[in-house]
């Protein structure tokens, strides 16, 4: 490996690191459509040509460190395997909780509101295709019952969050599985 390579690489991630602290800590004042890249870079100590050397905009930093977590939620999904709804869900909430501080900004007021549909949305296949092993009709209803399912999912952990996440987060997965599946027992033949 050539050593200026691995240096400019170990400076550009510090640079990334410091923005997408500075994104967040003006998150924490204000909602993504009033941060501009003048006040971002300034919070961050760097110049403007090094920002959009990076990113276009705050907008699209944002969607990066969504990007970012989503993935990694997504391969812990996907080293579990197969798995039931409990698990899944519960592994979503331990990801939550150990990103405490970056879901904190992420789904207050001031973040993307639509992230955290995107998060409870990774389970979606799973989910359907374990209420189809349990026999339940694939009209339309499913897909309706889905979509009530992790509505009230994404509440339920919007106000965990905002509750400093003080219960666990196994216990939160238990809940919302439990809630889905007197749910769905009223739709099975």
């Amino acid at each position: 490996m050539d050593y200026r390579k691995a240096r400019t690489d170990r400076r550009v991630l510090y640079t990334k690191m410091f923005l997408r602290e500075s994104l967040l800590e003006l998150m924490r004042e204000k909602p993504i459509g009033k941060i501009t890249p003048t006040e971002l870079c300034r919070r961050a100590d760097i110049n403007r040509n090094t920002f959009y050397a990076h990113y276009d905009s705050p907008e699209a930093l944002l969607k990066s460190v969504e990007d970012d977590l989503y993935d990694q939620i997504n391969r812990s999904l996907a080293e579990m395997g197969g798995g039931n709804l409990l698990a899944m869900l519960t592994e979503i909430c331990q990801s939550i909780q150990k990103n405490g501080d970056l879901c904190k900004v992420l789904f207050s007021d001031h973040g993307d509101k639509e992230f955290l549909r995107r998060i409870v949305g990774i389970a979606r296949d799973r989910c359907m295709a374990e209420w189809r092993s349990l026999g339940m009709a694939g009209d339309g209803q499913m897909e309706m019952l889905y979509h009530y399912t992790a509505s009230g999912s994404v509440a339920v952990i919007e106000q965990w969050i905002q509750e400093d996440m003080k219960a666990n987060p196994e216990d939160i997965a238990r809940f919302i599985a439990k809630a889905s599946a007197y749910g769905q027992q009223a739709f099975l033949k």
